[in-house]
């Protein structure tokens, strides 16, 4: 990512949080809130071209996110998760032989949420060993489509999901009811090493799945689910909006390995 992009990405989510707000505001929130140390006419000029693009609107002296753009980029991220929805179809989870990795590469939460429902969650399971997900935050069904909650729903059906969450936030808690209300069987808060920084891990049969997330995502999801202190403060509408908007490169190694994944289940299970 260049220096522009990364400013350019900064002010979007400054917009998200406060708008509209003067070139100024945006510039003293880049440095007190973001550590962003940028020249104040570098930002103006990036407010002019993101303007030019459409990004941002302009009424006056001040800014806001341009809502065409929003809807724009929310229909690109439609569009490419069932261009990813085909392409897994390829995978063929009972050709792949002992130990075999695949590694697959998504743009943004939606593209990988679908993946993770569609083929993971459902994944060749004879003798129906218990699902088990290890992850940092705890996932969210907030805001998907009638399909990835149908899908969802239907993966529970087919197998007994163990959510571990490593972290244990009351925004975690909130989307935990939600996970069971859909059917996850069971649900754990504070497991401590269950997951790593940037990781998380779903197990299933005989397929370990590896979610690897960049390093300025993971973040933005850490500031998302530990600022609330009360359900009542925590924005559900920007929460979705700030975890929607980026599309940051993530990755997924499935790998099939029977003695490995009976070990997670020993230890968590």
């Amino acid at each position: 990512m260049t220096k522009e992009e990364s400013i350019r990405n900064k002010i979007i989510e400054v917009l998200s949080e406060n708008w509209p707000l003067t070139a100024k505001q945006i510039y003293i929130k880049l440095q007190r809130n973001y550590g962003v140390s940028v020249s104040y006419q570098a930002v103006h000029k990036q407010l002019k071209q993101m303007i030019e693009e459409k990004m941002l609107s302009k009424k006056k002296t001040e800014y806001c996110i341009n809502k065409e753009w929003i809807e724009k980029i929310q229909k690109n991220t439609e569009l490419i998760a069932e261009k990813i929805k085909g392409n897994v179809k390829g995978i063929n989870f009972i050709e792949m032989n002992e130990g075999d990795s695949v590694n697959l590469s998504f743009n943004g939460i939606l593209d990988l949420g679908w993946f993770l429902i569609d083929k993971i969650m459902k994944a060749p399971n004879p003798e129906k060993k218990p699902g088990l997900s290890l992850w940092r935050f705890c996932y969210s069904l907030v805001g998907l489509d009638e399909k990835h909650l149908t899908g969802f729903k239907e993966a529970c059906e087919i197998n007994d999901w163990h959510m571990l969450i490593e972290e244990e936030n009351e925004a975690d808690k909130m989307f935990g009811i939600t996970l069971k209300e859909y059917g996850v069987k069971e649900i754990k808060y504070g497991i401590k090493g269950c997951a790593t920084k940037l990781s998380d891990k779903m197990i299933i049969g005989d397929y370990i799945a590896e979610i690897i997330y960049s390093k300025g995502f993971r973040k933005l999801w850490e500031i998302q689910n530990r600022l609330p202190k009360q359900l009542a403060k925590l924005n559900l509408g920007k929460h979705i909006q700030l975890m929607r908007l980026p599309q940051p490169k993530m990755t997924v190694i499935l790998t099939k390995n029977k003695k490995m994944a009976e070990e997670y289940r020993k230890e968590y299970l």
